[in-house]
């Protein structure tokens, strides 16, 4: 826990309630002689305010401020887009124009979410996102166990091989044991869906790249062994590649109005988040005055003038960071 001090010669402006979806210009730093009332427990930090002052809060909560803005600024976008799309269809005017605009704001939606919005405009704030396919010839690997070796190649800048033996007679859930150890080096990972179906998940930014140069070769049985085999994956059917490749009609306008409440659902779960968020923030507060701000530093100020042995007093002040808010008012009280 990071303690800021305010004093009443030079405090900063309140950061104004941020809208969901938009990113407000950095707050200017001004001169006030009264001290400025706490912020509500419901306003939440700007993107701009972060950037200025990124140690405000601890590394983790900083992450998570900026994860949320982006999932809901991305989101927002695309809401009003399809908002914008649905109108101009219900008119029976030209879509054209809506139409390119959205093909393009889902073209670059890892980089306007910053990789927190997935393939299904699903927010995912804790872990990056991933692609789920299926490699075909794989299927009988955990139905019809061999015991083959496969060595899989992954191409590209710097060639990535790596074998698996599988067992005779192994069950289901000794293949994947195996598949994982192996394919996870790789960055792929195995799963048997609930109606036994082999199915691979490896994270978006190496989507591209598994999808292209991924080749395996076997001993004869599910592969041939003279060669690698190179391997073609089908990644699942997702919402963005659908709304992208949709021509909206009837049945376009089905999935359109099934994308907005899927979205609708996503930003009121954000809003959760930010609630979250915000009462973290609040419980961060300190509840010192202006006048006790001040003395309170001049105090430190004048220990540290006056201390021999700086190493431990640092390392004492270190430690108050990971003490309770209470434990702390006490000790400086």
């Amino acid at each position: 826990m990071q303690v800021s001090l305010k004093t009443a010669s030079l405090t900063t402006s309140a950061p104004a309630t941020a809208g969901r979806g938009t990113i407000d210009a950095p707050q200017s730093v001004t001169r006030t002689s009264a001290p400025q009332s706490t912020p509500s427990r419901n306003s939440f930090p700007e993107s701009a305010l972060l950037s200025r002052r990124p140690m405000r809060y601890n590394v983790l909560l900083n992450q998570q401020l900026t994860a949320v803005q982006q999932a809901d600024s991305y989101l927002a976008k695309t809401e009003t887009q399809l908002l914008q799309l649905r109108q101009s269809a219900v008119r029976g005017g030209d879509v054209s124009t809506q139409s390119n605009a959205l093909q393009k704001h889902l073209a670059r939606r890892t980089e306007l979410s910053g990789g927190t919005v997935d393939r299904h405009l699903s927010a995912s704030l804790e872990q990056k996102t991933a692609v789920t396919f299926t490699l075909p010839g794989c299927e009988k690997l955990l139905s019809q166990p061999d015991g083959e070796t496969l060595v899989f190649s992954l191409g590209g800048r710097q060639r990535e091989m790596v074998a698996i033996a599988l067992p005779e007679e192994a069950t289901p859930r000794q293949t994947l044991t195996r598949l994982n150890v192996g394919l996870g080096r790789l960055g792929i990972h195995a799963t048997q869906a609930g109606n036994g179906q082999l199915k691979f998940s490896v994270e978006e930014g190496r989507w591209e790249r598994v999808s292209q140069q991924l080749t395996v070769r076997g001993e004869g049985r599910h592969f041939p062994a003279d060669a690698f085999t190179l391997l073609a994956p089908q990644a699942e059917s997702a919402s963005s590649d659908e709304m992208q490749l949709t021509r909206w009609e009837r049945e376009g306008q089905t999935k359109l109005h099934a994308a907005l409440e899927h979205i609708t659902t996503q930003r009121s779960q954000l809003r959760q988040q930010q609630d979250r968020v915000s009462a973290r923030i609040s419980d961060m507060q300190t509840v010192f005055s202006p006048r006790q701000a001040l003395e309170t530093s001049r105090a430190l100020g004048d220990a540290l003038a006056r201390s021999q042995d700086f190493g431990a007093l640092s390392q004492a002040l270190g430690a108050q960071a990971n003490v309770r808010l209470s434990t702390v008012k006490n000790l400086l009280g």
